[in-house]
């Protein structure tokens, strides 16, 4: 009894410290009598998992080689709703053990094969699975070991939703402190869905698009397709902080919202948060030092010096003669700017840039 209280011990730090969700995993396989463990959050068609060693490498390959959504075991748990661990067994006939290519071309030649799981419908509207997987040699997981994991389930479950909500809450938070600055701003999870935001990004609503999904998009082609560029490489992994131009509608002025990247660990197993949009308003006119020029739209140091002294004033030919160059190259140079502002008229960058204020990251 005291291996099992010390089990739920960990279960339970891990659903206020969710970096110990493999640890509480660990001590889970070992009260159970099995050889490895996972958990999966699933929502729309994403997976975010965890799991013990030396499972956690065969599950990286079964997650990124596309197996989990759509496989026989998963559809079929699924389909079942039953409020329990279920076995292999259960599930699937000895004949279709034998010909299901993810056993037999998968986890067997790995090791694995045999598995006992459960699926729980979290509030979030994403899917918990955990999974309880014995080496191939060990057999099927046994009646004890699904009585054992039954037992466990409702601390489990309990555990999970304890840190779903914690972490909705941090999240909450952090967007409450961006709007106390001033900056209306939201939480951004995979596929651009909207996982929380503040009072003053939905006031931006005339500049905003609702998409599929909890999705966010914004009414300018030209903006929405560096934002859409710019989420896609912090879901690869490789996005760095960028500031994009919304250029004003009818109803809403210029801004510029800002990707900045969330950095992932265990904490976000959860909601896979992965930027925060944060936006700055035009407030006061003012142009922006030298510096914020040349991140604010990717610019070239002689990018951001030609835009810099032409919103201070000074006209093509007059910038041509201050840099030295050609007028014909600082038209191009104007040209790339606007391109990359997602602006079409040289007014329209100067006016905007006038009243630009600046996010600190």
């Amino acid at each position: 009894m005291s291996e099992v209280n010390e089990t739920l011990d960990r279960v339970y730090e891990a659903a206020l410290l969710p970096e110990f969700w493999s640890d509480a995993l660990d001590s889970v396989q070992r009260v159970a009598g099995v050889d490895g463990g996972a958990m999966f959050v699933t929502a729309n068609n994403n997976t975010r998992w965890i799991a013990t060693q030396p499972f956690a490498e065969t599950v990286a390959d079964f997650v990124n080689g596309g197996l989990f959504p759509g496989n026989a075991r998963n559809s079929r748990a699924l389909a079942m709703k039953h409020a329990g661990f279920i076995t292999d067994q259960q599930i699937l006939t000895p004949e279709e053990l034998d010909r299901e290519p993810m056993f037999t071309e998968f986890l067997r030649p790995r090791g694995w094969g045999w598995a006992s799981g459960t699926v729980i419908l979290m509030p979030t509207e994403e899917v918990l699975t955990f999974h309880f997987e014995n080496h191939y040699q060990h057999g099927p997981v046994g009646q004890q070991s699904v009585d054992m994991l039954d037992a466990l389930r409702p601390h489990l479950a309990r555990a999970a939703l304890m840190s779903c909500r914690l972490q909705l809450e941090k999240l909450q938070a952090s967007l409450a402190g961006i709007e106390a600055l001033g900056h209306p701003a939201a939480v951004i999870g995979h596929r651009g869905r909207v996982l929380a935001s503040n009072g003053g990004f939905g006031k931006l609503s005339s500049a905003l698009v609702a998409m599929a999904h909890g999705g966010v998009a914004l009414r300018n082609p030209k903006a929405n397709e560096l934002l859409r560029q710019s989420l896609e490489q912090v879901a690869r992994g490789h996005g760095a902080h960028r500031s994009i131009a919304v250029p004003a509608n009818e109803e809403q002025p210029p801004f510029v919202i800002h990707v900045v990247p969330i950095r992932r660990n265990a904490n976000d197993l959860f909601f896979g948060a992965e930027a925060f949009l944060v936006v700055t308003l035009v407030k006061r006119p003012k142009a922006p030092p030298f510096e914020i020029l040349n991140a604010l739209f990717d610019l070239t140091p002689a990018e951001a010096r030609v835009t810099r002294l032409l919103t201070s004033g000074e006209n093509p030919k007059e910038i041509a003669t201050t840099c030295g160059v050609s007028v014909e190259t600082v038209r191009s140079q104007i040209r790339s700017v606007l391109q990359k502002s997602g602006m079409h008229r040289q007014a329209e960058l100067v006016g905007f840039l006038a009243g630009i204020d600046t996010f600190g990251c």
